[in-house]
């Protein structure tokens, strides 16, 4: 059995040895093809003079896209953005995918509208447009603007399909910071392309969060302030700079970003337009078009340059990152299923022998061999397989591996166009290189897991990507943060002392119902009340051990400080079972006081008692997993309440003084301590 177990052991170990050696091979041909890409592209591009494109009357035509749905608060100064955008053939046009406020009503007053009769080219199927609008006042005679009944983004893009007379189209997020000259640069490589037709072409996409905008544009370029924002800073560092410029020059993208890109008009209504019934609707587009280009043996390329042409705002709440990660796996899995004949088929070429491939094994099977990873090292942990000097030396490697790949993308990007030139943003984008494999990777493989669920599950939800907008605030003075941060910090620990207080309530009631059949002393309810109230005592003392480390800790990160109060909790609560357990087995009781017998006797005591066995350490483990699964389940469901979290911290402190003075309750007749009720 142990030969089976060991052989076991040795398969595993070498297909995560194989896999991780698949991926350092991919990522180190990214590293060294994505830096020549960048390279050709800035010596190609020095001289170049975009006023020449600008003034030249055989440039090609775009119509900008923007679906807009409930935006009515910032409408009117996006599309001002994009109004002054400079090109000359250009249309603007906006769908209003069937608003639930004010944003029709806004954009007709802001721009002098009237409805006009307006003939649709395209043939693409879409909800019914209710209006078209168009501008009285000369100044918008770009600007079209759309009315259509709710259908979603890519049913909206259609319809702006349908209305563009233009020969490509830019497709864009209505509420992203389009750079003024984004146009001309896009149009470049359109106008040189020769016996391959460009289909498509993408640009760096940037973090506008915590940058200062002025009248719709970018007027200082900042980190933002989160480390959750500053390590996407860093991951569409990598995959812009680095990942899609690689792609690009081997003519194997398959991805260009939803919230920026530009398309030829032709394919895109030769290949369908956009599927409204997937959520990865820019990635699905693209994998089309290419197998139309295929199918019909029409050599095309897709390309991306590195020029930032497109601000976006991302999330810096854990919970909304969750969900935009958790689409895009669903969309990854959409497309690689729906488009699965390609796979490996050499009719498709680099589509189909290359590309589909590693989009398949790394950026579908990556998250789902991790976590695996996770579960099988615990495992091996279990049955005394691992070894240990080998994992070390293999994290280290792996550690290492990636803050040097992250690195690397710095200085590329220094290279391509210096957006980050501080000193101080490129020493913190470092230092996000080094901490980000702790707590921003692991956030990023649950949600990946978490969309494999949904996929599979039918959820097909979009998911609510709230945004927190481009306003500038006033600088708060250092009492307005504190209260501030006071607050926060009490409003988002509320809802995890309650459900640990629950949960405690609920094992000192079953922890009681076990007593009560098997010792004598816990008869009647007296010996119920006493030993309820002993565990709500020492549980609630050390929520005050807990609010203090979530609040120093939330200082360097937030995300991992409310990991840590619910780990510890967790622990809490599992000790409890663990010595409610050795009680009714030993009848002595080790106390909740954890302090009160030394480590080493408490090390001899459990080796003596013999409940140190593999069985019993499986269980722990799950029952610790499981209480932690609770309590991060229902504290994120629940709204926080500042009040309940200072009753909660007040009760806490007057249990420390009420055990450091009177020690724990008393009960029975013969005013026996709790601590001495197993005792002869």
């Amino acid at each position: 059995m142990n030969e089976v177990v060991l052989k076991i052991y040795e398969i595993i170990i070498w297909l995560y040895l194989i896999y991780s050696a698949g991926i350092f091979g991919v990522y180190s041909w990214i590293a060294l093809f994505s830096y020549g890409a960048v390279l050709r592209y800035k010596h190609g591009n020095i001289y170049t003079d975009y006023s020449i494109i600008a003034s030249n009357p055989n440039a090609p035509s775009f119509s900008l896209i923007a679906p807009a749905y409930n935006e009515g608060k910032t409408i009117v100064e996006n599309v001002r953005s994009l109004l002054s955008i400079y090109y000359h053939k250009l249309e603007i046009i906006i769908v209003n995918d069937g608003s639930k406020d004010d944003t029709i009503d806004r954009l007709i007053e802001a721009y002098q509208l009237e409805k006009v009769s307006y003939i649709i080219p395209g043939n693409l199927p879409t909800k019914e447009v209710r209006n078209v609008y168009k501008s009285k006042n000369p100044a918008f005679k770009k600007l079209i603007i759309v009315d259509k009944v709710n259908g979603g983004k890519a049913d909206a893009l259609n319809v702006g399909i349908n209305i563009s007379k233009s020969d490509y189209i830019v497709c864009i997020d209505v509420d992203c910071i389009i750079e003024q000259d984004a146009i001309l640069k896009l149009a470049k490589p359109f106008m040189e392309q020769t016996d391959k037709r460009l289909i498509a072409c993408g640009g760096a996409i940037r973090l506008a969060n915590n940058c200062r905008v002025e009248n719709g544009k970018i007027t200082e370029v900042n980190l933002p302030k989160s480390w959750l924002g500053r390590s996407q800073a860093l991951e569409y560092i990598r995959a812009f700079v680095l990942g899609r410029m690689a792609w690009s020059r081997a003519s194997g993208l398959i991805l260009i970003s939803g919230a920026f890109g530009a398309f030829d008009k032709e394919i895109v209504l030769e290949a369908g337009g956009y599927d409204p019934k997937t959520v990865g609707e820019d990635m699905e587009l693209v994998v089309r078009m290419r197998r139309y280009m295929v199918e019909h043996k029409i050599p095309h390329r897709v390309i991306t340059i590195p020029d930032p042409l497109c601000w976006t705002e991302v999330p810096e709440d854990n919970e909304i990152l969750k969900k935009q990660r958790n689409r895009w796996m669903r969309g990854t899995m959409e497309t690689l299923w729906k488009h699965r004949k390609l796979m490996f088929n050499p009719k498709y070429g680099k589509l189909g022998m290359i590309s589909l491939p590693y989009w398949f094994f790394f950026e579908f099977l990556g998250p789902l061999v991790e976590f695996s990873g996770y579960i099988i090292f615990w495992i091996f942990v279990l049955l005394g397989l691992l070894n240990w000097q080998f994992f070390f030396a293999l994290l280290a490697l792996v550690l290492f591996s990636s803050v040097l790949y992250s690195t690397y993308a710095i200085c590329v990007d220094l290279v391509s166009h210096q957006v980050y030139t501080k000193r101080k943003d490129l020493t913190k984008l470092i230092i996000t290189a080094v901490i980000e494999p702790f707590y921003f990777h692991p956030i990023v493989t649950w949600a990946g897991i978490k969309g494999m669920k949904d996929y599979f599950g039918k959820n097909h939800a979009w998911g609510d990507m709230q945004r927190k907008g481009f306003d500038q605030q006033t600088d708060e003075t250092i009492k307005e943060t504190l209260i501030r941060r006071c607050k926060l910090l009490l409003n988002d620990f509320s809802p995890i002392a309650s459900i640990y207080l629950i949960i405690l309530f609920a094992i000192s009631i079953i922890e009681w119902f076990v007593y009560n059949q098997n010792i004598d002393q816990f008869q009647g309810i007296g010996s119920l009340i006493a030993l309820v109230c002993n565990n709500f005592l020492y549980g609630i003392s050390y929520l005050l051990l807990f609010f203090l480390l979530y609040s120093l800790v939330s200082i360097i990160n937030q995300v991992f400080a409310k990991f840590l109060v619910r780990f510890l909790a967790a622990i809490f609560l599992i000790l409890q079972i663990v010595l409610a357990f050795y009680f009714t087995e030993s009848r002595n009781l080790l106390g909740n006081d954890l302090f009160y017998y030394s480590w080493e006797e408490l090390n001899n005591i459990l080796k003596a008692s013999g409940v140190l066995n593999w069985v019993n350490i499986l269980m722990l483990c799950l029952g610790f997993f499981s209480i932690y699964y609770l309590i991060k389940k229902f504290s994120s469901k629940y709204i926080g309440n500042i009040k309940t979290a200072v009753s909660f911290l007040t009760l806490s402190l007057l249990a420390v003084v009420f055990l450091s003075s009177y020690g724990e309750l008393k009960f029975g007749s013969k005013k026996r301590s709790f601590r001495n009720c197993g005792k002869k």
